[in-house]
């Protein structure tokens, strides 16, 4: 066959090059693509301590009995608790003031689940703050923040619960109650009855984490919000977590119907990047799962395609008739 129109040439290398390019956007959108996990990594020289820690308008007298603590609750020079390993104890603080928590473990706090204050940390009217790269293990509650505002974060911190056990399980590792402007990233969340519960809150930022259960229970959720404002989940990593089945049964309103919920009372969620797998590290992907623009180059790349075929079949009929193209 003999092709004296260079332009059907060019035609068909077009056409590969849009099936390649659009081929591209569908395998990405169903690829098994395991994250990494995000933990934090703890000093070996901690100092041991087997009681719980209060702090509420006493800081200068912790300072003044405890190595590990630090500052003077400034900006530039904040209160800073660190390398402590604590032992059926938890760490509570109520203040106003700039904090840091950092390279700490909390160890096995007995506590009965349900109130807000049992928790490994517990922080109360906390205004800027950070805990970073912490390790709760076995506490019912991991972190729990009540009455926080403005600038608070938590992440590369490692939580690794016990799931139902009736003294040290049964919670969340992340409990938010009554707050605003929190920023929870980069923590690795496993084995917890739940992962990040938010109630009453506004400017929640839960972002880059990666939470896993070991059970896959239906009770078991990645991420919960009850009345929550103005707020985002993006780029988070869920692994065999669920929201069907949990104890509250209000109606779902979800950008991703597979792992994530939100009541009635939620406005102006933010909710992107998310993936979700089986325990095993294989991607569950659904039409939900893929983003609004993928799903638009895939529909346009369909129809480019039928419309590319049809069109050379049309020109090559059209140079055929016209002996454009001979058979030799």
């Amino acid at each position: 066959m003999k092709v004296k129109n260079k332009k059907l040439f060019g035609s068909l290398i077009v056409m590969v090059f849009v099936m390649m390019f659009f081929s591209n956007i569908l395998s990405t959108s169903f690829t098994n693509n395991s994250p990494k996990t995000s933990k934090g990594t703890t000093p070996t020289d901690l100092i041991n301590i087997d009681f719980s820690i209060y702090i509420k308008d006493n800081w200068s007298e912790t300072i003044t009995l405890y190595d590990w603590c630090s500052g003077n609750g400034t900006e530039i020079d904040p209160y800073i608790i660190e390398g402590i390993y604590v032992t059926n104890g938890h760490l509570s603080i109520e203040t106003a003031e700039h904090f840091i928590i950092r390279n700490c473990v909390f160890y096995n706090y007995s506590a009965p689940y349900g109130h807000y204050t049992f928790a490994g940390i517990y922080i109360e009217k906390g205004e800027y703050g950070l805990i970073e790269n912490c390790t709760i293990v076995n506490c019912s509650t991991g972190i729990s923040l009540y009455d926080a505002k403005d600038s608070l974060k938590i992440t590369n911190c490692r939580f690794i619960g016990s799931h139902d056990n009736n003294i040290t399980g049964m919670g969340a590792a992340i409990r938010i109650q009554e707050a605003k402007g929190v920023n929870i990233s980069y923590n690795d969340i496993n084995n917890f009855y739940d992962g990040i519960i938010v109630r009453d809150a506004e400017s929640i930022y839960i972002e880059n984490n990666r939470i896993q259960t070991n059970f896959g229970w239906i009770s078991d959720t990645g991420i919960y919000f009850y009345s929550v404002n103005d707020s985002s989940i993006i780029n988070n990593d869920f692994y065999n977590c669920t929201f069907d089945g949990h104890e509250y049964d209000e109606p779902e309103t979800s950008s991703n119907r597979l792992k994530i919920s939100f009541p009635n009372n939620c406005f102006n969620i933010t909710v992107y990047g998310n993936k979700f797998y089986v325990l095993d590290g294989d991607l569950i992907e659904d039409l939900d799962g893929i983003d609004t623009l993928k799903c638009i180059f895939i529909i346009l790349g369909v129809v480019g395609s039928f419309i590319y075929i049809y069109t050379l079949i049309y020109l090559f009929k059209k140079y055929r008739k016209r002996g454009m193209i001979k058979n030799e």
